[in-house]
């Protein structure tokens, strides 16, 4: 998994007035946990980390600067905002390189399914799949080709092909994915109970930044 620097300085903890300065000045407001076992309230340049998530995905381990150290890290939790999808929040973890830890990897397809160029549809089970390895071995996404797949048929945890010091955490028979003719699509879609709305009630209202 490809390691870069990006880097955090601490900040102050404020109100919601400070925390829109910081992004204004193209940071983002976030938390770094496991650094001398504490947490701190950090700071992190917003484009290179926006670089780091669209080219290596959020389960990406890389490092950064922080207090003259340089520190693996592994993110946490993303908060964006609703309306335009931007970055407003994170939350970092502090990661020791020769200990094992267990995040999601992402399954990126490739190749076109016989079965879909026979009318075929692709139903999409998992995007990503569970794994525990050291850091260093975790690979950026899993590679699944899916150009043999008929009509009928899919594709399942048990068949993908893991380096052997990677442990996958799914079960073996969860289904990846799958190609359904038409007439199973429809059906399927017939089976769908359909269920009232759910009513949502009103949180307390703090918002995304109610933990600063």
């Amino acid at each position: 998994m490809e390691l870069r620097n990006i880097e955090v300085i601490t900040r102050e903890k404020g109100p919601d007035s400070i925390l829109q300065s910081i992004r204004g000045n193209g940071y983002i407001p976030g938390v770094m946990y496991g650094v001398n076992n504490q947490s701190h309230s950090i700071k992190i340049q917003q484009k290179p980390l926006s670089h780091q998530l669209k080219k290596n995905g959020k389960s990406s381990i890389f490092h950064v600067e922080f207090a003259n150290e340089i520190v693996p890290v592994k993110i946490n939790e993303i908060q964006r905002n609703p309306v335009d999808g931007h970055i407003v929040h994170v939350d970092l973890q502090r990661i020791e390189m020769n200990k094992l830890i267990e995040v999601a990897v992402p399954i990126h397809f490739i190749g076109e399914s016989s079965g879909v160029k026979k009318g075929g549809t692709i139903q999409r089970q998992l995007r990503e799949i569970k794994v525990r390895a050291l850091p260093a071995s975790i690979p950026e996404y899993i590679q699944v080709n899916i150009s043999d797949l008929e009509i009928g048929e899919a594709l399942h945890v048990r068949d993908l092909v893991i380096l052997h010091d990677v442990a996958v955490l799914q079960e073996p028979d969860a289904v990846i994915i799958s190609i359904l003719s038409s007439k199973m699509e429809k059906e399927e879609q017939q089976e769908v109970p359909i269920s009232e709305p759910e009513v949502v009630k009103a949180r307390d209202g703090r918002g995304i930044d109610a933990a600063k």
